[in-house]
């Protein structure tokens, strides 16, 4: 068995990098196009939401972590894909995660991701989608430590995903 010359190999692995370039390009495209303008979004220093056991719950967004909002919907196969995603974040000293149940018609729907993750989650308004402008499922926030906006996605995400964006 004889092994491919050295020039051939470093032509497969250069084209292997520009379609993987490529796939990169094109995917950052989509998430621009879809996701929603957060320029009218002022800094967040808490946000106010309320548990599934109907309590509210004032949540630091400026205590010196970066923190993913992860926006969902009951009915939303997608979400209940990626949604494990935010366990990568448990226990974590620099983000804090918590996700977000929207458009669903009781709690109850909301109960059976209690166990889906381990980051708290919270039952949303029609006010608080507004102010996200969340129209698709689902939609991650991550907010810098200051309570400003640094990365909305829309779709699906992986751990990697949200993670590299937690670091820039």
């Amino acid at each position: 068995m004889t092994l491919p010359a050295p020039r051939e190999i470093l032509l497969k692995a250069a084209r292997a990098l520009v379609y993987l370039a490529g796939f990169f390009i094109f995917a950052a495209a989509v998430n621009w196009y879809q996701s929603p303008t957060t320029q009218n979004i002022a800094p967040l220093s808490q946000l106010e939401l309320a548990s599934l056991s109907g309590e509210k719950n004032q949540i630091a967004i400026t205590g010196g972590k970066k923190t993913v909002i992860y926006f969902f919907a009951p009915w939303c196969a997608v979400c209940k894909v990626s949604m494990d995603a935010l366990n990568f974040f448990e226990d974590s000293q620099r983000v804090q995660a918590l996700a977000v149940g929207l458009d669903y018609e009781n709690i109850e729907q909301l109960k059976p991701y209690q166990t889906k993750v381990n980051v708290p989650v919270y039952a949303g308004s029609h006010e608080l989608q507004r102010r996200f402008m969340v129209d698709r499922y689902p939609t991650v926030y991550i907010l810098n430590n200051d309570g400003s906006v640094a990365h909305v996605m829309v779709g699906y995400s992986s751990r990697f995903g949200i993670w590299i964006r937690t670091v820039f």
